[in-house]
């Protein structure tokens, strides 16, 4: 049950931190619907600012029947999408689109190279110099925060990142987080060359070969961005709803002091 607490204004508010994919409750054993409701009714009494807080997908049919009893939360309904492998990769393969056939196609003509690596550094790098400046806003902190989390997850053997490369260059790279029989799609970078070479639809695929009929399934952790959605279902992947809540019940002046805050923050992004 990870609750992110954090202390501001002498009061405890819960904040989902970076990179982190999912809360909820977790357990060994099938967790019932009366245990869903006793949580979200204690995260309700106990928390008067809860900035977002994402359950995993299997609380879903749980809490679309419980929170129209707990108004005092903003609930959002969003959406990624998982690719079922527990197939063979014949058949996963047989389920891309046309687009995505002919894409992978021609990832093979570029003749990519691709290695396994522990160094984080060349994706970060990939990602600052081609995506970051389209996601404005992004910390310096926030590099900090993923290397950190790199080094945990490489610790206990659950981190997988790789590299596309041509002439010693490297172009792309994906970092994957292997658990429980799920593969996750972390964090991913591509260069011009990448992008028009398809590289990371070519890192995936390969990916795809190796894990078909060994995992369940992978989560593709995909953005509410139309295109983005677009090119992960072309692999075949089905869409997976998971709810999101959001709070503020903050005393006066904290409560417009936020509003306020976050007002300035996208006028400032925009």
């Amino acid at each position: 049950m990870p609750l992110p607490v954090r202390t501001k204004w002498g009061m405890a508010l819960v904040q989902q931190p970076l990179f982190c994919q999912y809360l909820g409750l977790f357990s060994r054993e099938e967790v019932s619907e009366s245990q869903v409701e006793f949580f979200l009714r204690s995260l309700g009494r106990h928390f008067p600012y809860i900035s977002v807080y994402d359950f995993h997908p299997c609380h879903t049919v749980a809490l679309r029947r419980l929170l129209p009893t707990c108004p005092d939360f903003e609930v959002l309904e969003k959406t990624t999408h998982w690719l079922n492998l527990e197939k063979s990769y014949v058949d996963l393969a047989s389920e891309y689109t046309v687009d995505r056939t002919k894409n992978l196609k021609k990832s093979r003509k570029y003749l990519w190279e691709w290695v396994e690596s522990d160094d984080i550094e060349p994706l970060i790098q990939l990602f600052k110099e081609n995506h970051a400046i389209q996601i404005q806003g992004i910390h310096e902190s926030a590099y900090v925060l993923l290397r950190t989390l790199i080094q945990l997850l490489q610790e206990k053997k659950v981190a997988l990142i790789r590299y596309t490369y041509r002439h010693g260059k490297i172009h792309a790279g994906i970092m994957i987080l292997e658990n429980k029989g799920m593969g996750i799609y972390i964090f991913n970078a591509a260069d011009a060359v990448g992008r028009k070479g398809n590289a990371r639809t070519f890192l995936l695929d390969r990916y795809f070969q190796e894990k078909a009929g060994r995992i369940e399934a992978f989560d593709f952790e995909s953005p509410e961005v139309p295109s983005i959605a677009q090119f992960y279902q072309s692999f075949g992947a089905s869409q997976q709803t998971f709810i999101s809540l959001k709070k503020n019940k903050l005393p006066f002046p904290f409560r417009q002091l936020q509003n306020i805050r976050k007002l300035l923050f996208r006028t400032f992004r925009h």
